[in-house]
């Protein structure tokens, strides 16, 4: 990565005037992807210093800022589904710089966090744009320029992470999260697939693809292993 110019703005105003006044102006959040790009950047706008780091519990749930780390995520009280998902992703070094914000805005199909957050219904707040679900922008982006501030979770009843990883630290072969009556299937590799009121019935109508790191078919068979382990996991929670 090189960067021609990099600025730390002071307050989000100062940000978003940043980010549109290049058309090739890149927020900066934890940057681990960035940093891995051999890409040259025009203009890099490092969001550090915005006070977006906190996670706020609230009455129905929590509220955290985009900029907070997956190792306080890991630490902390929030959903299972968020928990088991951070607590894999390579190392502990790695997870003090990976950020929530970085995560979801990468839109990778490929991350654990996006598979739970998917399944929890998380909804966003940007900037300007103000809220918006997860699903939407997950699966159709942003129309315009904007910075996310904050994530909004609703406290389940139940919820769990599952997924099959080569190594500990590996991007996993297949992620499964669960939080209630909904289902998220990531890692396929395609796009998370999101089900209401998933049962056994539906198993054929999830598509699962072929690539260099394993079939279709061997990913079918992870995922009826780690349903069944999500399911005795909330049966022993008593849901």
């Amino acid at each position: 990565m090189k960067a021609l110019d990099l600025k730390i703005p002071a307050d989000l105003d100062e940000a978003y005037d940043l980010l549109n006044s290049r058309r090739n102006a890149t927020l900066l959040a934890g940057g681990l992807f960035i940093r891995l790009q051999k890409k040259t950047h025009p203009l890099l706008i490092d969001l550090n210093g915005l006070n977006l780091d906190y996670i706020n519990e609230i009455k129905d749930g929590f509220i955290i800022g985009a900029m907070t780390n997956l190792r306080s995520l890991e630490k902390s009280k929030l959903p299972k589904a968020i928990t088991d998902a951070v607590k894999q992703i390579s190392g502990i070094g790695v997870r003090n710089m990976a950020t929530i914000g970085g995560s979801i805005c990468g839109r990778y199909p490929f991350s654990d966090i996006n598979t739970a957050l998917l399944a929890l219904d998380a909804y966003l707040v940007f900037y300007k744009k103000g809220k918006m679900s997860m699903k939407d922008f997950y699966e159709n982006g942003l129309d315009e320029k904007d910075i996310l501030v904050e994530i909004y979770i609703k406290k389940p009843v139940f919820s769990g992470t599952k997924y099959f990883k080569k190594v500990y630290t590996d991007l996993s072969i297949l992620n499964v999260s669960m939080v209630d009556n909904r289902l998220a299937v990531g890692a396929r590799p395609g796009k998370t697939l999101v089900i209401e009121n998933f049962n056994e019935a539906d198993f054929d109508k999830i598509p699962f693809g072929d690539d260099y790191r394993a079939s279709g078919k061997y990913r079918k068979a992870l995922f009826e292993a780690l349903y069944q382990d999500l399911l005795e996991e909330r049966g022993a929670y008593g849901s």
